[in-house]
């Protein structure tokens, strides 16, 4: 039997057994500090993608609940059960609870203003909750509590002061390795540094997220905002950058990289960046063999890549074969406009063979540059330029 399934045969067994919350004398009943280490082994199984563990997180939430309120009044004179409290309230316990157990007992006036602000951020007070917590440094307390303490004013902070923000996950992570603490502070790092960091830091920080907590329940959050985060950052605008983030992209799934690639190359197209969109289309294209929407979607931007090259024939005869009705509305403006162009590049250089003259006004730069602009409007005012993966 699997160690975390002991674990959580214990806790449910224990839990039947529980007097009632009126039962206050009962000597069984285990302390509170106790049953919050319970909870963090529990959670140090849920950042490494233990589904058994997730799913028995609420009801050891709602025994640890039960064990609180069913305390004596002098169990919370002890600051040890104090910061209990205010350890569960920053891990998503009910603030109702805490409410009720502050009520019937006193507790020591040095945790006063972190239960009070963990309370205040627990009940959605944020303003309160910066005014309270915000003075306490993380470190002052023991590791266990600390390290969800700086997560938690990280938090508060991220629209606040992103600087301070970033240094608090640092700190967060730090404090506790190998926690759901560390998983999330480095989960909310990277997408909190996204647009103001280099590509070079977002890949680092990715592969670490990856090799560490690439089996998170909470993965799949990393994973769908990687793909808007890259774009943010740039990605599509050279190649050096896929080569930063091709050992990211290899560890996701086959789907996802795919849908990657088709964003980055969709974005690449409407900044003008036409050797990187053809660089990721290709890769799309690799991906995509057996997807019908998402193969017309990659010969769409890699053709739209090549619209003003010297093989325009190519390009219009790769856009007219693909069939509208797989399009989404703002992918079938984009294949309007690049055909556009290509016939319009075509029919120049057929008139240049020729010894024709095209008139400066109707000129193909201007009519390439009004035609795209025309099409990143249609695209932009559809469904945006980022995170569109499905028409």
């Amino acid at each position: 039997m699997k160690p975390i399934t002991v674990l959580v045969g214990s806790l449910l067994l224990l839990a039947s057994h529980l007097p009632a919350p009126a039962q206050t004398s009962n000597p069984a009943l285990p302390e509170p500090f106790v049953m919050m280490r319970t909870l963090q082994t529990l959670q140090e199984q849920i950042a490494h993608g233990n589904a058994a563990a997730q799913a028995a997180q609420p009801k050891l939430m709602a025994h640890i609940a039960d064990v609180f309120l069913a305390a004596k009044p002098d169990v919370w004179h002890d600051v040890r059960n104090t910061r209990a409290a205010a350890l569960f309230l920053l891990s998503g316990g009910k603030p109702s609870v805490i409410r009720t157990v502050m009520a019937a007992s006193s507790m020591p006036p040095e945790t006063d203003r972190l239960l009070k602000g963990a309370l205040a951020y627990g009940e959605g007070e944020d303003e309160t909750a910066r005014t309270l917590l915000g003075p306490i440094d993380p470190r002052s307390l023991p590791s266990t509590l600390g390290g969800h303490l700086a997560l938690t004013e990280a938090t508060l902070l991220s629209n606040e002061d992103e600087a301070k923000a970033g240094r608090l996950l640092d700190l967060a992570r730090l404090l506790l390795p190998g926690t759901l603490v560390e998983e999330a502070a480095l989960r909310r790092q990277i997408f909190l540094l996204a647009n103001t960091s280099t590509v070079d830091r977002f890949a680092a920080l990715s592969r670490q997220y990856v090799r560490r907590f690439g089996h998170s329940i909470y993965a799949i959050n990393f994973r769908q905002r990687f793909t808007a985060a890259a774009i943010a950052l740039g990605i599509g605008d050279d190649l050096g950058s896929f080569g930063k983030l091709e050992p990211v992209i290899a560890e996701l799934q086959p789907d996802e990289q795919r849908g990657l690639y088709l964003a980055v190359a969709r974005a690449a197209i409407v900044r003008g960046r036409t050797v990187a969109a053809r660089f990721a289309a290709e890769r799309a294209a690799n991906l995509a063999k057996s997807q019908p929407v998402d193969a017309a979607r990659s010969v769409l931007y890699g053709a739209a890549s090549q619209v003003a090259s010297d093989a325009p024939d190519k390009a219009v005869a790769l856009l007219e074969g693909i069939d509208p009705a797989r399009l989404s509305a703002s992918d079938a403006a984009l294949r309007e406009a690049a055909l556009a162009v290509a016939r319009s590049v075509r029919a120049e250089q057929r008139d240049t063979a020729r010894g024709d003259k095209l008139d400066a006004p109707a000129g193909i730069e201007a009519a390439s540059a009004a035609i795209i602009a025309q099409a990143r409007k249609a695209i932009a005012d559809t469904d945006g330029l980022v995170g569109a993966t499905t028409p």
